[in-house]
């Protein structure tokens, strides 16, 4: 019986297996291209970041201002545009001890980093001063939110309450403070953000001071969980207006 030589079925079988190991492996590298985009689309588990603002409030009558500020945070270390926010605001106050403040917010993010592309919110604040104590301030801020968040798998509505306590002890042009601040989320119906902040103001003159400060976030849902802030405020008081460093 004739039998083919053993290279005329050997070579395309050949050709075969090098083509399926060509196949395997180009979708080992697809399949490695998208997992690494996922992960990179991921915001860390903990940052450290650098947060610079300038604000202006302008006062239009005794008792009403009107302040507006930018906002700049680098994040993933200090090396990426995180979120860029600008902002506006009305604030009308009754009272020394008492001040009324809805305003309007817009935030653009890098979603690598804080998960969502863009921001709209609209928040109104109530804050309350207590009398001097050995010359310690002392104010609470409660402030709901309304916000629309855009992020790469969709828009969501959310509500949002935050409450800041805040002391100070000015000391002629040197304002040393500390604040605390915790955030209600309505969507989880839990307490989920902690923030924490110790600096100082200077006044550098009559309508400008600067305030450097330490920020600390802990958040229990959203990444990253764990946030460190370097941040620099510089704020410009127009017509005799007061007032202390805006939150975004």
């Amino acid at each position: 019986m004739w039998s083919a030589p053993k290279s005329s079925w050997i070579t395309p079988l050949a050709g075969v297996l090098r083509l399926l190991e060509f196949h395997i492996h180009s979708c080992a590298f697809v399949l490695m291209l998208i997992g690494n985009r996922a992960a990179a689309q991921t915001p860390p588990d903990k940052d450290f970041q650098q947060w610079t603002q300038f604000a202006a409030t302008w006062k239009a009558k005794p008792k009403l201002a009107i302040t507006t500020f930018g906002e700049l945070h680098i994040g993933n270390d200090v090396s990426q545009l995180d979120q860029e926010i600008v902002s506006a605001s009305v604030t009308y106050s009754p009272t020394k001890w008492v001040s009324l403040e809805p305003g309007y917010l817009y935030l653009h993010a890098n979603p690598k980093l804080s998960g969502i592309n863009f921001e709209n919110r609209l928040y109104g604040e109530i804050t309350f001063k207590a009398p001097a104590f050995h010359k310690f301030l002392l104010s609470d801020c409660v402030r709901p939110e309304l916000r629309w968040e855009h992020a790469p798998a969709g828009s969501t509505y959310t509500q949002r309450y935050r409450n800041r306590v805040t002391l100070e002890r000015p000391i002629k042009k040197f304002s040393p403070f500390v604040e605390w601040e915790k955030f209600y989320n309505a969507n989880v119906e839990a307490w989920s953000r902690t923030r924490y902040y110790a600096g100082a103001t200077v006044w550098i003159n009559r309508r400008t001071k600067i305030q450097f400060y330490y920020m600390r976030q802990n958040d229990e849902f959203s990444r990253p969980f764990h946030k460190d802030a370097i941040g620099v405020s510089t704020m410009f008081s127009l017509r005799g207006a007061r007032r202390s460093h805006p939150h975004e």
